[in-house]
């Protein structure tokens, strides 16, 4: 891999952890806090809109990353994917709260088949029994990501130690929270 490109990467990321702590910070907060100047960030990306554009793509360069690495298995694949995303939530967390990227075409569609990948897993899941047959794709979807993103705001909180969290994601995931109904007891629906 070329050093340039391994330079811009690494400077994406320490970008989006910068934005990701404060989505408000300007170019000169972002420069000081990844340790270059504001002249040296400007060499790379001459407008916040254009930093914020290469971070979003990074992020979702690391989402795809991400589901690329998930095989099947007996559960379709969806632990493999909970270990993987749950590291990038505050990434992809940053890319979700920032709305101009929805006005980006070329962001959204690479978002858009960034989720349908996710799904595939989830899809995959629920062939495998996993999941009860009619739950809606959306549901699956929406679901899981919102379950990964409270258990990432969790461990960046200190709440919730890094090695539990896939664990808490998949019981609360695939069971829910709620008690189980007592024999002969009453049943809220």
């Amino acid at each position: 891999m070329d050093v340039q490109v391994r330079v811009r990467r690494s400077l994406l990321d320490a970008v989006a952890e910068v934005l990701v702590a404060d989505p408000g910070a300007s170019l000169a907060e972002v420069a000081e806090a990844v340790g270059i100047s504001r002249t040296t960030l400007h060499n790379h990306y001459a407008t916040r809109v254009d930093l914020l554009r290469a971070v979003g793509n990074r992020v979702i360069d690391l989402w795809e990353q991400a589901i690329d690495k998930v095989e099947d298995g007996p559960d379709g694949g969806l632990r493999a994917i909970t270990e993987l995303l749950l590291p990038l939530c505050p990434q992809l967390a940053f890319l979700w709260r920032n709305p101009s990227f929805d006005k980006l075409p070329d962001m959204a569609e690479r978002w858009v088949v960034a989720e349908e990948r996710g799904l595939d897993v989830l899809k995959r899941a629920q062939k495998h029994g996993v999941f009860v047959a009619g739950v809606p794709e959306w549901w699956l979807l929406g679901t899981f990501y919102s379950v990964l993103y409270v258990a990432a705001e969790m461990v960046t909180s200190g709440r919730l130690a890094p090695r539990d969290a896939p664990d808490l994601v998949l019981s609360t995931y695939l069971n829910g929270i709620g008690a189980d109904p007592q024999p002969g007891g009453t049943h809220h629906e």
